[in-house]
């Protein structure tokens, strides 16, 4: 349909008049901006969620201890917390969990070296370095035995044994409230980031520091007495399980054993990362929305401009007929036209759209993601918008009759 003749002819007609070409494709140009950008902006806010709930466990679901501190109620009084034991009785009563780790944050004074980092002091088991597929960079992580006889043993994040430099590699002794624990492991780099969704936000574990579920009794002091709540329970679960099911069967438990007080939040990975999925389904939605009605106000500049190229031209539009050029050599030659100043301004758009991503990613510390996708699609809506605001006028230059047209 557009051959490379029609497609000279028309770049010929477009350079005559520079400026105006290049002004009516503005509209073009800041719509594919906006919609490369916003499309950037969505996929890379989508990727970002869907590493922090991968780094939480797909197959997890997690408990959380309410902060009850300042409840009197009679109710809280007769519930001792979130403990170990309600972790034992939800693993042996659901057959669905196959694994579950209990987790104590621990308040506890650090080296000077340390400080400014404040790393978390986490009392944990085995188990959550098997649910947390936790890979070592140097030594071994906790082990039944360490917990069973309250060993004074820890393991460091990367940051935190970076940071004690000679002083944090396994053999070593930290101490922690003066309570010398000795460093039996390093974990590896953690690809962690950090999360302003409260219901997504995950430990780092490289400015950690892991000691044995019991062994925390040393580090107990009046400001921060030694207590057998834990901070929260990580279980993990067969998959395809029916998540509401389970979390139902927890909930029931707990009830019983808490009083019917209910200290304590139950958190599904999953049905975050549904939750996440629908929200930033609807926000593309928003955001395409945006950038369509920019390319569809492009497209009114693209036509208004042709509408006065074909009112412009109609001398020359009458002599090529006089001379034998059909309707369909005069429609195409302007919709050629109209489809060069979309390309045109859909290319710049690209790179400004592009450019623009990674700006935003730079300066509000953003993830942005440019996909293939994106690209492909802001330009064939480009192209899309392009046709339909060349039809019009290339339709009202064909149909002038040659005598009227030289007139």
């Amino acid at each position: 349909m557009f051959d490379f003749q029609s497609i000279q002819r028309s770049a010929r007609c477009l350079m005559l008049h520079r400026l105006r070409s290049l002004l009516s494709t503005l509209g073009i140009l800041f719509g594919v901006t906006a919609v490369v950008a916003m499309l950037s902006i969505g996929e890379g806010a989508k990727r970002e969620t869907l590493e922090q709930i991968e780094q939480l466990g797909l197959h997890t679901m997690i408990i959380k201890q309410n902060n009850v501190a300042e409840d009197t109620s009679s109710y809280a009084k007769r519930s001792s917390g979130l403990t170990h034991e309600d972790a034992h009785t939800i693993y042996r009563s659901i057959s669905n969990v196959t694994e579950y780790a209990p987790i104590k944050i621990i308040k506890a004074t650090i080296p000077n070296t340390l400080q400014e980092m404040a790393p978390e002091i986490l009392a944990v088991t085995r188990s959550y370095g098997t649910i947390k597929s936790i890979k070592m960079s140097e030594g071994r992580f906790l082990c039944d035995v360490d917990q069973q006889n309250r060993q004074l043993v820890c393991v460091l994040g990367h940051e935190v044994a970076h940071a004690l430099g000679p002083m944090g590699h396994p053999g070593k002794t930290l101490r922690i409230e003066n309570a010398p624990y000795q460093i039996v492991g390093v974990l590896e780099r953690n690809q962690w980031k950090a999360s302003k969704n409260l219901f997504l936000a995950n430990k780092n574990l490289n400015q950690a520091i892991f000691i044995p579920l019991g062994s925390e009794g040393p580090l107990a002091s009046p400001l921060h007495p030694d207590t057998k709540v834990l901070s929260e329970i990580i279980l993990q679960v067969k998959p395809h399980t029916n998540l509401n099911q389970t979390s139902n069967a927890i909930k029931s438990i707990l009830r019983h054993q808490h009083g019917d007080y209910q200290d304590y939040q139950i958190f599904i990975p999953q049905e975050l990362l549904q939750q996440a999925n629908q929200t930033q389904h609807t926000f593309n939605l928003v955001l395409g929305s945006i950038a369509a009605i920019s390319l569809l106000v492009g497209g009114i500049g693209i036509m208004n401009m042709m509408l006065a190229n074909v009112t412009e031209r109609v001398r020359e539009i009458g002599i090529r007929r006089a001379l034998g050029a059909t309707k369909q050599d005069i429609m195409l030659q302007f919709l050629t036209e109209a489809m060069l100043l979309t390309l045109f301004g859909a290319c710049l758009g690209v790179l400004f759209g592009i450019s623009f991503s990674f700006l935003i990613g730079y300066l509000a510390g953003w993830t942005t993601v440019v996909t293939i996708w994106s690209v492909v699609l802001s330009v064939v809506m480009a192209s899309g918008v392009g046709i339909c605001s060349g039809l019009y006028p290339a339709y009202k230059a064909a149909i002038l009759h040659p005598i009227v047209a030289l007139r």
